[in-house]
């Protein structure tokens, strides 16, 4: 728990990525492909947190209505500690922000997510491991995502 602490009162980039589908108003099926988020988080109090995202995601369209795409956000967001097991942390994660299309259809808009985070602490007090999985917004389509990511604290 200590090591926990100590590794969260210091500021910190975390990158994270993994499957995501998305469903878009009006179109059949659902878009699946990679997404990637990277964080620059600080502290706010003991239990608090706050950051700076960027995020991007590849989408294979669904066969019953082509058009792949690409995607780009970025926002700021938050985390809070609910729930503390020695080495094992678990947090509330959301994030707020505008969205665009890189490649592909599509237009520009909010963007979004909210989820779940299980962090581990080993040894090394500096960097934390674990799994997100979250709820997830662009634009007009809305989905799923399950990001393992990486934590480095400065």
């Amino acid at each position: 728990m200590i090591a926990l602490l100590l590794a969260a009162a210091l500021p910190w980039v975390e990158m994270s990525g993994g499957p995501v589908l998305l469903r878009e108003s009006g179109r059949a099926g659902l878009g699946t492909g990679p997404m990637v988020r990277v964080e620059l988080g600080f502290p706010v109090a003991e239990r608090l947190a706050a950051e700076a995202w960027l995020s991007g995601a590849m989408e294979s369209a669904p066969l019953s209505a082509p058009g792949d795409r690409a995607l780009l956000g970025a926002g700021v967001g938050g985390r809070a500690l609910i729930a503390d097991i020695g080495q094992l942390g678990m947090w509330v994660h959301v994030g707020a922000g505008w969205g665009a299309p890189a490649a592909g259809g599509g237009g520009t808009g909010p963007a979004g997510f909210g989820g779940l985070l299980l962090s581990f602490q080993p040894f090394v007090r500096r960097f934390s491991l674990g799994l997100e999985a979250d709820a997830v917004a662009w634009h007009n389509a809305y989905g799923l995502a399950v990001l393992p990511f990486l934590r480095c604290a400065f």
